[in-house]
This record gives structure tokens, sequence and C-alpha cells, in this order.
């Protein structure tokens, strides 16, 4: 008999030690300390937050997402910032239920739109793209993607 016990529960600041290696696996590699700070940053503005799902207390993911107003539309945007499930659990189900997680947040702003962007490499190291496609999310390609550091 199967008693894995499974849940998504918003992500607190002790949390922070066990997401470095999801973040780390994503390609994202950073400090504790820089971590701690940038969630803290990130889930005071409102509409922000930061899922984790876990199964018999070992994280097995997590989604970053936030909540914008559009000006070009009446829908409220919420952006994917990061999906991660852990190397040992994909496969499993575990992506499709964090971004389900994050519709229903957003159905209760409809009219809504879910994005996100996904980068090439990520399509030839795990698929990600086609699993996007496979949960009805359509790749725009009428667009570009601009970007400048500062």
């Amino acid at each position: 008999m199967n008693k894995n016990k499974s849940i998504i529960r918003n992500a607190q600041i002790n949390d922070i030690p066990e997401l470095l290696p999801l973040l780390a696996q994503l390609g994202y590699p950073c400090a504790l300390e820089d971590l701690e700070a940038r969630f803290l940053r990130f889930i005071d503005n409102p509409g922000y937050g930061v899922a984790i799902y876990e199964i018999n207390n070992e994280f097995a993911g997590c989604v970053a997402y936030s909540r914008s107003q559009l000006f070009v539309s009446n829908a409220t945007r919420f952006h994917i910032e990061g999906l991660i499930v852990a190397e040992n659990y994909r496969g499993k189900g575990i992506g499709k239920k964090l971004m389900l997680f994050v519709e229903e947040i957003a159905k209760c702003h409809s009219p809504a739109i879910v994005d996100l962007t996904s980068s090439l490499w990520r399509e030839e190291a795990t698929k990600a793209h086609s699993f996007y496609q496979n949960l009805g999310y359509d790749n725009k390609k009428h667009s570009a993607y601009f970007r400048k550091e500062l």
C-alpha cells in the first residue's frame, strides 16, 4: 500500500535551504543569503507567491508566480517565474499539479491569462516545451523576447 503524503503549500523563509538545490537544477544556483533576500522581496508583493510540492516532507518541486494587471487588456496576468521539479520526481505529474495550482488562483481573477517563458535548452534537456503544450499553453511565435540587463 502506497502511503505517500503529498501537499502543495506556500513557501516560508525557513524553506529556503531546501529550495536551493531545486534552483540549481533549473540552472540558477545561488547562495543561501541571496535567495533568502530575494524570497522576502518577492513575496512582499501582492499577488506574488512561491508554492512547494512536498512528498513525505521532501521537496519534490516548486512554482513561483507573479500577478499583474495588463494595460492592453482586461485580463489579469499570472506569470510563471519558475517551475522546478526535482530530477528524481520528474514524470510523475508534479509539474502539472503545480501549474494547475497557479491556474486555480488565476481563475479567481477572471478574466486571466497565465504565461511563461521557457529557454530553448530546457526543451532539449527536459522536453519542457512539450510539457507546457500538453497542458494547453500555446507558443505564440508571432513575438520575440527582448531583454536588457542593467
